[in-house]
């Protein structure tokens, strides 16, 4: 307490001279405060002594305990490192137990496989010996199954050995089935009941043999199944253009004789597909070295039969190994030209319609090398049509020089026939020749198309051009002429011409004419190549 504020207590306790007789009492009570004060401090000041002794021997006995603690820890941690120690030692010996039973355990299991393979080895030996070939095939698919768990083995001597043993067992029953298959076709199957079941069940076994095996089997099969065409029609009696339609027969008779017999064959061989390919593959080898050793023209006649029956075959093939029938669409499209009112509108719709079709033929992802595709699969992409009848190509250039013959003389006579007039209630106003012209070149082009859409239908394509620059050179010769002629009129040349009504009534036609010849050759051209471009793009 500060002086004003000792002051101002003194005045608050003794405010008048008359309080100052209490001064002695308090006297008295503070001089006891302060006896009481210092015996307190005295009190403190000996506890406080007391205190710091107990303290330091508080601190030395937990100084004690924290070494013991140590002491214990550490002898803890090193007991703990024993401990880990064995548990190591423990666990290693239990992986070299658990190593040593899977050992042990795959041991045993390669073991029992090795006493089962050489089991059924044994076993496909003698079932091989006694051609029992449906038990064979089972064995067969058990012992592969059995060998591929010895892969890693390889180069075991006992591995080794029989894998080597099992090698020649299936080049035993390879020699057994293709000698049994020997007899096939040679008219045995009809006398043995028991040799058709015998070679299905010897189908079983190629089927569980290598897959070339199989393709080995059917190429020989093919192969001597054509053996007897060869060499029918590579004598000198059938080895000419007029007898390939008994090509075809010899085929057609052949499968339909053996339908019954061949069903021992499992359908996923497509045998009779697989002999009709070697079969066309051999039919246009002999028939290129027919036609190539033609000392002269071919006869058009037994040429265009030839083809015809030819292209029918190829048709019957390929509808009946899933490669549908020939389009007609073109046909019937060629009777449209001319017909409808708006010529160039139809080019439009034909254009669009094929542009169309070569989108949708683009999206379906077709390959377009047949040789990629695989042969033995009926539909997989095998194109039968041209197979044969594409030999004929070089050689329809006589078939094209009658065709325009034919075409020439059609010309002549309508155009003797011709009356340069028009019917009445014709609506074209356009010289009856020019119509009729071009139904003719409609049934050529049917003709043609119908038997080739290569290099002649192209050849014969020029063909109608020199016919209708003929057509038009005829025509013009047929102009009215008078004064110094048409012609220095249609120059520009000076000169006067005077004409008849009738005169010029044929000029109108004739000009009429000549617009609807270009028309319709338009639009024929037009239809031509845009479906030949379609067709090239698919094949």
């Amino acid at each position: 307490m500060d002086k004003s504020s000792a002051l101002e207590y003194i005045n608050q306790m003794f405010p008048t001279e008359a309080s100052l007789y209490g001064v002695e009492p308090l006297m008295q009570k503070i001089h006891s405060e302060i006896r009481r004060v210092d015996a307190g401090i005295l009190a403190a000041v000996r506890q406080q002594s007391n205190s710091g002794t107990k303290a330091k021997e508080d601190l030395a006995a937990a100084t004690c305990a924290v070494e013991e603690l140590m002491y214990k820890i550490r002898e803890i941690k090193g007991k703990a490192e024993q401990s880990e120690m064995m548990v190591q030692e423990i666990c290693r010996d239990i992986k070299k137990l658990d190593f040593a039973k899977k050992h042990i355990t795959t041991t045993i299991t390669a073991l029992h496989r090795l006493t089962m393979v050489v089991s059924a080895v044994e076993q496909l030996q003698i079932m091989a010996s006694k051609r029992q070939y449906k038990e064979a095939a089972a064995q067969l698919e058990a012992v592969n199954q059995l060998c591929s768990h010895f892969e890693a083995y390889r180069d075991i001597p006992k591995i080794t050995e029989l894998r080597e043993k099992f090698k020649n067992i299936k080049q035993i029953l390879k020699s057994h089935v293709f000698s049994d298959f020997s007899s096939l076709g040679t008219g045995k199957e009809t006398e043995e009941t028991n040799l058709l079941q015998h070679l299905s069940d010897a189908c079983l076994v190629v089927d569980a043999l290598e897959p070339s095996v199989r393709e080995e089997l059917v190429n020989n099969f093919c192969s001597r199944e054509l053996t007897s065409y060869e060499q029918i029609f590579e004598g000198a009696e059938l080895a000419k253009l007029d007898k390939t339609e008994r090509r075809y027969a010899w085929i057609k008779r052949r499968i339909r004789t053996n339908e019954e017999i061949w069903k021992i064959f499992p359908p996923s061989w497509h045998v009779p597909y697989r002999l009709c390919i070697q079969f066309c593959k051999k039919t246009r080898k002999q028939l290129e070295e027919i036609l190539d050793n033609l000392k002269e023209k071919p006869d058009v006649g037994a040429l265009l039969l030839a083809l015809q029956r030819t292209l029918e075959f190829e048709d019957e093939l390929a509808e009946k190994f899933g490669g549908g029938a020939r389009s007609l669409e073109t046909g019937n499209e060629i009777e449209e030209i001319g017909r409808g009112k708006n010529t160039s509108q139809s080019v439009l719709d034909i254009r669009k319609k094929y542009e169309r079709k070569f989108a949708a033929h683009q999206g379906t992802g077709i390959e377009e090398n047949d040789g990629k595709k695989e042969l033995s699969v009926p539909g997989a992409g095998f194109n039968f049509r041209g197979i044969i009848s594409s030999c004929f190509e070089p050689h329809l250039t006589v078939y094209v020089e009658l065709e325009e013959k034919t075409l020439m003389e059609n010309l002549e006579k309508l155009v003797q026939e011709e009356t340069w007039d028009i019917e009445e209630g014709s609506q074209n106003n356009v010289l009856s020749s020019s119509m009729q012209l071009f139904l003719i070149i409609k049934r050529s082009l049917k003709r043609c198309s119908a038997l080739t859409k290569n290099q002649t239908l192209f050849n014969l394509f020029k063909v109608f051009q020199r016919i209708l620059k003929a057509y038009a050179t005829k025509l013009f010769v047929r102009l009215p002429r008078g004064g110094t002629g048409i012609v220095a009129a249609a120059t520009g040349m000076d000169g006067q011409i005077k004409t008849s009504d009738r005169d010029e009534r044929v000029m109108c036609y004739i000009v009429n004419s000549a617009e609807y010849c270009h028309k319709t050759a338009y639009v024929t051209v037009t239809l031509y190549f845009s479906f030949f471009f379609f067709l090239d793009t698919c094949s």
